[in-house]
């Protein structure tokens, strides 16, 4: 009997069922706000940004997909990646391309003071901000972004991408309460005022 819970033993520590190993910690500052994602800051340089962010990939994105006017011929954006899994997109001021302007946050583990984060539902976001609005991107309809006061403001964007409408819409690009409530965030962006 003794031989049986030993052999028992082993095979649940050799399987991994016993001793698994815990999983990596977020390698970044888990917090959003309206003028960071992480420890990434709207305005720093982009050496600055990849000093903080050593051992992680960046690869060139253009920004089209994510609802931005990107009709270069190279890529505007770049994906931050640790690990294969992709934390944010950010892209620099478009004039001088020195500062960052702009961070899309995909991770989960990034999150608003109130817990918002891309994943996040409809529902969640309108108990966390309650006069939270929406409108289409009328250049995109597959987007619909949603804030909190005067739109064009600094401040945090909730992305719903490929979703059904969120707000009663009575004008195409007039922002209404939203109302919708499954829907699930895709991912938050800030940038400065163009």
């Amino acid at each position: 009997m003794h031989k049986l819970l030993l052999l028992l033993s082993c095979w649940l520590i050799a399987s991994g069922s016993i001793c698994q190993a815990p999983p990596a910690a977020f390698s970044d500052t888990p917090t959003i706000t309206v003028t960071s994602v992480g420890k990434a800051r709207l305005g720093m340089s982009e050496v600055q940004l990849k000093t903080l962010y050593v051992g992680c990939s960046f690869a060139p994105v253009h920004l089209l997909p994510f609802g931005f006017d990107d009709t270069d011929q190279k890529p505007n954006g770049i994906a931050v990646s640790h690990n294969k899994q992709r934390l944010f997109i950010y892209f620099l001021d478009w004039q001088t391309k020195k500062r960052i302007a702009g961070l899309l946050a995909f991770h989960p583990a990034y999150k608003t003071a109130s817990g918002v984060h891309a994943g996040s539902t409809a529902s969640a976001l309108k108990a966390a901000v309650p006069k939270v609005q929406v409108v289409p991107n009328m250049m995109l309809p597959a987007f619909q972004i949603a804030f909190a006061g005067p739109i064009g403001n600094n401040g945090i964007e909730y992305i719903f991408y490929k979703q059904n409408d969120l707000g009663k819409y009575e004008v195409a690009d007039e922002p209404v309460l939203l109302t919708g409530s499954n829907a699930k965030i895709a991912w938050l962006q800030i940038r400065t005022n163009p």
